[in-house]
């Protein structure tokens, strides 16, 4: 990775103030708050059901709340639409990956490279020898995060055909080349083989070292506990506890809200 950008720590980053979102009768969402420092790795962990994913939804712009506020930045964005979210820094990644799979993996990194001059119909008609100089430092760059991220060997494979692993790489890589103030990650070790859950955990923390904050929606709490700085706990939409792994295993309401399922095994489904 590369020199690690300076941030001021222990300041917030995200700020959610009672934030509702019902789907018809129900609340997904019941007056949730919580905030998120600045350069931190963050856990959202909570039974299923617990609104976790909402609140990504809700952060990320894909869904509107009905209530309360969503800081970011010190910029309210409650309500602003996913690409604008994007565009000021904040990016996600989703339970299921979502790669371009007819595209090769470096394509699927070029492709998402904020600001592209050759994006602008002007620029591509008028100027596009801009365009090709661009385009060349992009491809530059990707294969710098690729060769990163261990994947140069596949940088010419179709993404449809890598392993499920692989794919949850290409994401980070994604996101690494979108250049984000703050990264999402809805579930990343989900579907991983268990061999490859250390490698991942690696670069998400190598992704923290290096500047960009991140949250990750995590089930898996031997990895959560090994390389978060904090962690929030949701149930039936709320915040229910905040703290260190360590010291929410202990918590009777956190262990209620799973439902009596143990929490010192490897995962919670």
């Amino acid at each position: 990775m590369p020199e690690a950008t300076p941030v001021d720590r222990g300041t917030p980053i995200l700020q959610l103030d009672q934030v509702v979102r019902s789907f018809g009768g129900v609340r997904a969402v019941d007056g949730c708050s919580f905030s998120i420092d600045r350069g931190s790795l963050t856990a959202l962990i909570g039974p299923n059901g617990a609104g976790k994913s909402t609140v990504v939804n809700l952060v990320a712009g894909a869904l509107k709340p009905d209530a309360g506020s969503i800081v970011y930045g010190g910029v309210d964005i409650t309500g602003v639409v996913s690409h604008r979210i994007a565009g000021r820094g904040l990016i996600r990644t989703f339970q299921l990956s979502r790669e371009f799979a007819r595209m090769t993996v470096l394509e699927n990194l070029v492709v998402v490279a904020r600001g592209q001059s050759g994006e602008s119909l002007f620029n591509a008609l008028l100027r596009p020898r801009l365009c090709r100089r661009e385009d060349r430092v992009l491809v530059e760059r990707a294969i710098d995060v690729l060769d990163r991220f261990g994947l140069a060997a596949q940088r010419d494979m179709y993404a449809g055909d890598l392993s499920g692993g692989q794919k949850r790489l290409v994401e980070l890589a994604r996101a690494v080349m979108s250049e984000p103030e703050l990264l999402i990650l809805d579930e990343p070790m989900a579907g991983v083989n268990p061999a490859l859950i250390d490698l991942l955990g690696g670069h998400i923390e190598s992704l923290c070292r290096n500047g960009i904050t991140v949250v990750m929606v995590e089930h898996n709490l031997e990895i959560v506990e090994r390389i978060c700085d904090h962690v929030v706990v949701m149930a039936l939409g709320r915040t229910l506890a905040t703290g260190v792994m360590s010291d929410l295993r202990s918590n009777s309401e956190v262990v209620r809200a799973y439902l009596g399922e143990r929490l010192d095994e490897p995962t919670v489904r």
